[in-house]
């Protein structure tokens, strides 16, 4: 358990010291206790959904328009390389 919640963390990108791991797998044994305890349900009579409730897309038909004034959202970019957004790296 101790390894599953340190490769969680990590890939997470979350930091906390050594000292708090035993509250951390504490924590993750009781979810994972209550996990089996949801096991023994009988879900038999009920219908399997995606969502607790309706979901209704409302589509509509993509259609291209022209910006007249790019220039303008450039202009309150925090930073920009001539005429791109420039972005922070978020892949390795």
């Amino acid at each position: 358990m101790k390894e599953s919640i340190k490769k969680v963390s990590r890939l997470a990108r979350l930091k906390f010291p050594e000292s708090e791991m035993g509250r951390f797998v504490a924590k993750a044994q009781a979810v994972l206790k209550f996990v089996e305890q949801l096991k023994e349900l009988d879900t038999s009579k009920i219908e399997a959904t995606s969502h607790a409730i309706e979901v209704v897309n409302a589509f509509r038909e993509d259609s291209v328009q022209k910006f007249e004034k790019p220039n303008k959202i450039l202009e309150i970019s925090p930073s920009r390389l001539e005429n791109l957004f420039e972005v922070p790296k978020v892949i390795e």
